[in-house]
């Protein structure tokens, strides 16, 4: 379908009798397929001369006012431009505290965190407790004692110093605490006899101990006897000493 224009400024036609008619001058422009979206109009300037002798020249500015056919790639792209602001404008934006959702989840995930902290809180306690470290000292002790009665068991040429140094990585004691710990265990546990004066005495070699080291530990033991059953037992200390 062809689209007529009409120029604002009308020309000068000359007919016979030399007068001049004012007639308005259409212009066709080209069929276009459907358009969709008019673009800026552009201004053309026209000019156009009048060779007729009975009119003077002169020369006229037309603007024609025309639409531009936009590519198809431009076209759908100016469609998402308008539908995307259409939706971002529909979507409303966050609302704070109108829903009661945010609060149901934050009241259980504020009670599992204060759990969690309070439960951490209890485990750190509990294995720095007093209590705790005693029970560990305690069960280092036994399986110290019992590994070398066991030791001393196969024979008292399994009790030598590279099995005593075993018993200390394992235990994490010095060599003078585990001579100081099977005395004091030997005295109050077992019967006093030669036997046992002897597993002492080799204990104490296979230690080797100096022997100011080893009379620091006597008279550490002796101390404590003292202090807890009287002065009774000092007396065999000093004997075992003494041997």
């Amino acid at each position: 379908m062809a689209t007529t224009t009409t120029l604002s400024h009308p020309l000068s036609v000359p007919i016979a009798g030399g007068r001049v008619r004012r007639c308005p001058l259409t212009l066709l422009a080209p069929a276009r397929a459907a358009p969709r979206r008019p673009t800026p109009l552009l201004v053309a300037r026209a000019k156009r001369t009048n060779n007729s002798s009975a009119a003077p020249k002169r020369e006229a500015d037309e603007e024609v006012e025309v639409e531009e056919e936009l590519p198809w790639i431009q076209d759908k792209a100016l469609d998402l431009v308008e539908f995307t602001g259409t939706v971002t404008q529909a979507i409303p934006g966050p609302r704070v505290g109108s829903s009661p959702v945010p609060w149901l989840l934050a009241v259980p995930l504020a009670y599992v965190g204060v759990s969690f902290a309070l439960a951490a809180v209890r485990t750190f306690r509990r294995f720095t407790s007093p209590r705790t470290q005693k029970k560990k000292r305690v069960t280092k002790n036994i399986f110290l004692l019992k590994s070398l009665d066991e030791l001393f068991q196969k024979g008292r040429e399994a009790v030598d110093f590279p099995a005593l140094q075993e018993l200390m990585q394992k235990t994490g004691f010095d060599m003078d605490d585990v001579v100081r710990k099977y005395i004091r265990y030997t005295l109050n546990e077992k019967q006093f006899n030669p036997d046992v004066v002897v597993d002492l005495i080799h204990l104490r070699k296979a230690s080797m101990l100096e022997d100011n080291e080893v009379a620091e530990i006597l008279n550490e033991i002796s101390r404590r006897i003292v202090r807890e059953k009287g002065i009774f037992l000092l007396l065999i200390l000093v004997l075992l000493d003494n041997t």
